[in-house]
């Protein structure tokens, strides 16, 4: 059997509507018409066998058979395609900025600061060597620094020259100024405006050069005065007194060391009379009680208030009273009673005015000195141990001379001790 080409032409509609295309044909036998095919070989393949085996000559038999070729072409078809471009595009973009703002709420608040203090400046005593003006320097200076915040100092020595130091500002309080003993020094710098007197002190006060033991006077009654001295010198002549009396005057640096001195010359007594100088307050006081407690004539310089006039059963032998002019002349007669003055240096009136208010308030009389002095001895205290038992003691006393605030700060500062 003949297969033929089938051209494009019998190719049906469809394909007739790609004009231009490529055409390739291929020629596929179709799974259906093979069956058919292979059977009719197959047959043909029997009758061969048969006319062989029969002896006959074998006849070729055309069989004709149409079979259906299915035409696979591939054409190019021309297709509308969509496609897919990525094309990037500028966009716009906004942008959002947060911006923190910090809202500023002014408000005007009242607040009440409390500043912080300025230091305040070292007050410096004139520390006496006496038993009274060091007493009472430590009382005030525990007043000072408890209630008022100052810090204290002190500087140790005599009338003169502490005196001199209150002039210069080497200190700046002064608490036992005796006048008259101090009267020119007292006067010239009053002129000069060198000081501020605030206030005084030992209102009940006493001093003379010539104190003995009443237990001598007993024994000698017809010593009474200073007149009587020649007559009775013997008593207190020792091995260093040159054959004279023996008298204690007063402490080197004191005002009544010069003084005694032109008592001496005015009673015309320097043939009769060796003054011998004590040294310090702590030897006068120890030379008078060694010998009384022996019993032993004394002869010397001695004052009150004191422990010493306190306890000790003590008599002044007779000289003429005080008068300014007696004083001005030759001082041939007897101590006037003392006023203690109170000075300090001008420059607190400007850097400490509320000290020398509570100054000018003071008063430390006879009868507390003694009270004090007793306890300190009795206790072998110090001052400063001295100045806490008063304040503690004599509360009554020392509180009214205080504002409330200041008062109540000092009592605190004792409760701690």
């Amino acid at each position: 059997m003949e297969v033929g080409a089938i051209s494009s032409d019998d190719a049906g509609p469809n394909w007739a509507r790609a004009p231009k295309a490529h055409t390739e044909v291929s020629i596929v036998i179709s799974s259906r018409r093979t069956k058919g095919l292979l059977g009719l070989i197959a047959l043909m393949t029997v009758v061969f066998m048969a006319a062989v085996a029969c002896g006959e000559e074998a006849t070729p038999v055309v069989v004709e058979k149409i079979v259906e070729v299915e035409k696979i072409v591939e054409v190019e078809v021309p297709v509308e395609v969509e496609k897919v471009v990525e094309v990037k595009v500028p966009v716009a973009v906004e942008k959002v900025v947060e911006k923190e703002v910090e809202k500023i709420v002014e408000k005007e608040v009242e607040v009440l600061i409390t500043p912080t203090p300025t230091p305040k400046e070292t007050i410096i005593f004139a520390d006496l060597n006496w038993d009274s003006a060091q007493t009472q320097n430590r009382i005030i200076a525990y007043i000072f620094e408890q209630g008022y915040g100052y810090p204290v100092d002190y500087v140790f020595g005599g009338t003169i020259p502490m005196w001199t130091g209150l002039i210069n500002n080497d200190v700046q309080i002064y608490m036992e100024a005796w006048l008259p003993n101090m009267q020119d020094i007292w006067d010239a710098a009053a002129k000069e405006g060198q000081f501020v007197p605030v206030g005084k002190s030992l209102a009940d006060n006493w001093q003379s050069m010539f104190v003995v033991p009443t237990y001598v006077i007993d024994a000698n009654p017809g010593l009474k005065s200073v007149t009587d001295l020649p007559d009775y010198k013997d008593l207190f002549v020792t091995p260093d007194s040159n054959g004279k009396a023996r008298l204690v005057t007063c402490i080197p640096g004191w005002k009544c060391e010069i003084i005694n001195s032109e008592k001496i010359v005015a009673y015309g007594l320097e043939d009769v009379v060796e003054l011998t100088n004590p040294g310090s307050g702590a030897a006068l006081a120890a030379s008078i009680r060694g010998a009384y407690e022996k019993g032993e004539a004394w002869l010397g310089y001695y004052w009150g208030p004191t422990q010493i006039a306190a306890e000790l059963d003590l008599t002044i032998l007779e000289e003429p009273a005080y008068s300014d002019a007696c004083w001005a002349a030759d001082k041939g007669c007897a101590y006037p009673t003392s006023t203690v003055h109170i000075a300090v240096h001008p420059s607190l009136s400007a850097r400490a005015p509320e000290i020398i208010e509570f100054l000018r308030n003071w008063d430390f009389g006879a009868g507390e000195y003694v009270a004090v002095a007793t306890w300190m001895s009795d206790n072998d205290a110090t001052f400063e141990e001295a100045a806490i038992w008063y304040l503690t003691e004599k509360e009554a006393v020392w509180i009214p001379m205080l504002p409330a605030d200041i008062g109540g700060k000092v009592l605190a500062a004792l409760a701690k001790e």
